[in-house]
C-alpha cells in the first residue's frame, strides 16, 4: 500500500514538476515525509534553509480553511518564513495572475 501511494504522489507530482519546469522556469523538489501532517510540514520548515515561503491551500467550503491551515497558522508566529493562504476556488489563470 504504500508503495502504491508513492507510486501515486511522485505521478501528481511529476505532472505538477513538468508544469512549473514549462511555465516558470522553476524546478520544483519533491519531499516525502511519513508522519502527523502539521509536524512534519512545520519540520521540514524549519530544517530546510531553501524554503522561503510556506503556500497552503485553504478549502473552498463554508466550513473554514481546513485543518492543515488552522493548526499551521496558529505556529505562524514561530516559523522562520512566511505563509502564503491560496483560496482553493482560484483557477490556474487566476494563481498566474497573481503569482
Amino acid at each position: 500500500m504504500r508503495e502504491e501511494a508513492r507510486e501515486r504522489i511522485v505521478a501528481h507530482f511529476e505532472v505538477f514538476a513538468k508544469w512549473m519546469r514549462d511555465k516558470h522556469k522553476l524546478e520544483p523538489h519533491l519531499v516525502i515525509r511519513e508522519g502527523e501532517p502539521v509536524e512534519e510540514i512545520l519540520a521540514q520548515v524549519r530544517e530546510d534553509p531553501e524554503i522561503g515561503v510556506l503556500v497552503l491551500g485553504a478549502a473552498a467550503d463554508k466550513k473554514g480553511p481546513g485543518p492543515l491551515v488552522t493548526a499551521l497558522t496558529k505556529s505562524a508566529g514561530t516559523l522562520p518564513v512566511p505563509i502564503t493562504i491560496v483560496p482553493g476556488d482560484l483557477s490556474k489563470e487566476q494563481l498566474e495572475v497573481i503569482a
